[in-house]
């Protein structure tokens, strides 16, 4: 049975990768994607030479009023397929992922989502808990560190259920301007058991993104952001996938003491090098409290295994949808 399909089920990054620096908003997405960025409408008056005491006055009390916000947010995010590290299903996998995120003042943040796969009955599959923690390193840069562990629901299918048990990453994202960029480095970790014992994958992951503003109103505004970013990395991921499709792959035929016995050979596939791509375009809608996020994405492997000639797991180009709607209350503490 397909085993690794359902490793699709979250990628995180990302990443599970999440929003940048200090934002409420962290979709967790079946491919990586930037989110919204922490503010659409940047203060172009402070980019003066000329310093006005007033105005610096008015920063300097709204920058203490955003280290004292405390932010809730509730989200669902509909998914028309996806794939991990460049590998998808044989089918597609649509999904509907309820989430909710809790940021403190700290910058410290937890996100606790869950993912049910429309294609079967059974309600949620999987569970998703991403405890992580942003630190402001200057005005336009943030240090991440974040831990994502997931569960999955007993007795759900093969072609659903992931190996994919934690994962661990830290970033540095910084603006310069509208255009945002960020490296990633992640340890995935793949369950082991008496079957199957697939060393974890090291990614690492440079983004690009830039942010297109329509601003209607104080509270409403439409971004549009076009962005990219690429995986180098080990590739046992497609060990995984390989073993858990075909026995043989883990399994083979010994002679020991004159009888032929099967003996497990662990997959192992440590070569370095790229693995795959994400081109992203998200319109971002924003009306008060509320967030419409529709994103388009094409994901490709850059790398294709083959045994006799034949291609271990699906990595032909795939193009998903996701669709969130989210909903964020801030509240500012005292000092």
């Amino acid at each position: 049975m397909n085993k690794l399909s359902g490793s699709t089920i979250f990628i995180l990054l990302f990443f599970t990768l999440k929003g940048f620096g200090g934002n409420p908003l962290r979709l967790p997405t079946a491919i990586k994607t930037f989110g919204s960025p922490p503010s659409y409408t940047k203060d172009t008056s402070k980019k003066s030479t000329t310093v006005d005491t007033t105005k610096k006055a008015a920063d300097d009390t709204a920058d203490d009023d955003d280290d004292n916000l405390r932010s809730y947010a509730m989200g669902l995010t509909y998914g028309s397929d996806q794939s991990f590290h460049g590998i998808h299903s044989g089918k597609q996998l649509p999904y509907l992922e309820p989430n909710f995120t809790y940021t403190a003042p700290s910058g410290f943040y937890t996100l606790l989502s869950f993912q049910d796969i429309l294609i079967k009955k059974g309600g949620l599959d999987a569970m998703d808990i991403n405890p992580g923690w942003d630190i402001t390193l200057a005005d336009n840069t943030t240090l991440n560190f974040n831990i994502s562990h997931y569960t999955f629901r007993k007795g759900t299918p093969a072609t659903i259920k992931s190996d994919l048990s934690n994962e661990v990453a830290t970033y540095i994202d910084q603006w310069v301007g509208e255009t945002e960029g960020k490296f990633t480095v992640a340890y995935d970790y793949y369950k082991q058991t008496d079957s199957l014992k697939t060393p974890g994958d090291i990614m690492l992951t440079p983004d690009l993104a830039h942010t297109f503003t329509i601003k209607f109103s104080g509270k409403s505004s439409l971004s549009i952001i076009p962005e990219a970013d690429i995986d180098f990395g080990t590739r046992n991921a497609y060990s995984q996938y390989e073993s858990a499709v075909d026995t043989a792959a883990v399994y083979k035929e010994v002679r020991k003491n004159g009888k032929l016995v099967r003996q497990y050979t662990p997959p192992n596939n440590t070569s370095f090098g790229t693995v795959d791509y994400n081109f992203i375009l998200t319109l971002d809608l924003k009306i008060g409290h509320f967030e419409f996020q529709p994103a388009f994405t094409h994901n490709k492997s850059l790398y294709n295994p083959t045994t006799n000639g034949v291609s271990v797991a699906p990595t032909t180009p795939l193009n998903s949808l996701t669709i969130a709607l989210v909903y964020t209350i801030d509240h500012h503490c005292k000092k």
